[in-house]
């Protein structure tokens, strides 16, 4: 895999004032391919073993449930999603908006079903991780399949990252913040194999899949490595489960 190019002062810039980044390079068509594949063998496993979470149950207007799949610790069901998580394309500008010293805190898949698929209300990682540091979360979120505003793909409000809002618990497990200002967000509509980041802080959501094909996604969520997860981490794995994936942690 090809080296991705440093982060230029103005896409770091625009990281920092809008809280998000589409990055230009994507995965190449091969690439995202054996992702692909590898992501349905995990799904399909999780189908068998009566394990597959639905975490968004939620209904459409007709009443029709709706769906949103998801493979937890991605990394530790595939090894290409291990090798993934390592990546220099993706590792490198995440060292230069977070520091040299990386490490994982959740790398999940999300599929949204055709038609069912749910919609994810508008939230902020750092709500669910609870970090000691400031700016010390970035998560990557790569398209595994085209991402238009009709499937779900990524929306985000710029600027909004510089606190933390109130969010409410959901009957399906999560939270929703609270107080959103919606006048100014964004769709970030991505072709296969594109990726972007955003801050921890970062308001985001996605919308309903309405279309004929599933829409997949992964996950994958960094934190500086001399920070610290608070107690009341609402997203807490067993510390194996969070490998540093560059660098050091504090000790």
């Amino acid at each position: 895999m090809q080296k991705n190019a440093p982060l230029t002062s103005q896409q770091i810039e625009h990281f920092e004032d809008q809280g998000y980044l589409v990055c230009e390079q994507a995965f190449d068509a091969t690439e995202i391919a054996a992702l692909a594949t590898a992501y349905d063998e995990c799904l399909d496993a999780l189908r068998t073993a009566d394990r597959l979470n639905n975490i968004r149950q939620g209904q459409l207007d007709d009443g029709t449930p709706t769906q949103v799949h998801q493979i937890r610790c991605a990394h530790l069901a595939h090894p290409l999603f291990d090798d993934l998580i390592r990546d220099s394309r993706i590792l490198d500008p995440i060292e230069m908006l977070i520091g040299p010293n990386i490490k994982l805190i959740l790398c999940q898949g999300l599929r949204k079903p055709p038609h069912t698929g749910g919609a994810i209300d508008w939230h902020q990682d750092d709500y669910y991780f609870r970090i000691d540091k400031m700016n010390a979360v970035v998560s990557c979120w790569i398209a595994f399949d085209q991402a238009t505003v009709d499937s779900g793909c990524m929306w985000v409000i710029p600027g909004a990252h510089t606190q933390l809002w109130p969010h409410e618990s959901l009957e399906s497990p999560g939270y929703r913040m609270l107080g959103t200002d919606e006048s100014t967000a964004t769709a970030l509509e991505l072709p296969a194999g594109q990726f972007m980041f955003h801050h921890g802080a970062t308001p985001h959501r996605t919308l309903a899949n309405t279309t004929d094909n599933p829409r997949r996604a992964l996950a994958i969520h960094y934190m500086d490595a001399t920070a610290r997860s608070l107690d009341g981490n609402r997203e807490a794995e067993p510390p194996e489960n969070m490998p540093i994936v560059r660098g050091a942690s504090i000790g």
